[in-house]
């Protein structure tokens, strides 16, 4: 007899990647697909809280700084609050985290502490990075 449950792939992982410009967002679909993800996407807090509650990602990619006030740190928070995201991998993306008084290099854990994420990255991600990181976080919590 055969196990089809052993030679079926693993299910893809599900990232949900927000951001408010669409050129990121199509950069960060393209790049983390073409290393096995899926990727869903939004681009404002109100879409993704929606779109994580159709699509249950298994992690999350959040611009830290989004237009209309909406903030990546703040959809974190938001995430962890709901018991069915509380233990998924949250990176931030960054690109002027020090012009707002973020210091991720001097206080990494602190500020990721308070925006309740595992781990940053300045713009534009290094993909290869980005993505060797959501798997480590995944690999993290699942042992």
């Amino acid at each position: 007899m055969s196990d089809d449950s052993a030679t079926r792939a693993p299910r893809p992982i599900k990232v949900l990647v927000v951001d408010d410009d669409p050129d990121f967002v199509e950069q960060h679909l393209l790049m983390l697909t073409a290393q096995g993800f899926e990727v869903a996407t939004a681009s404002t807090t109100e879409e993704a809280l929606e779109v994580a509650a159709r699509e249950m990602p298994d992690a999350f990619v959040l611009d830290l700084i989004m237009e209309h006030t909406d903030s990546g740190a703040r959809l974190s928070r938001a995430l962890r609050r709901d018991p069915r995201f509380a233990q998924a991998p949250i990176i931030l993306l960054t690109s002027v985290g020090q012009e707002l008084g973020f210091e991720f290099e001097r206080n990494p854990e602190e500020v990721l502490a308070w925006m309740k994420a595992d781990a940053w990255f300045d713009k534009p991600a290094p993909m290869e990075e980005l993505g060797a990181a959501l798997r480590r976080l995944l690999e993290e919590r699942s042992a």
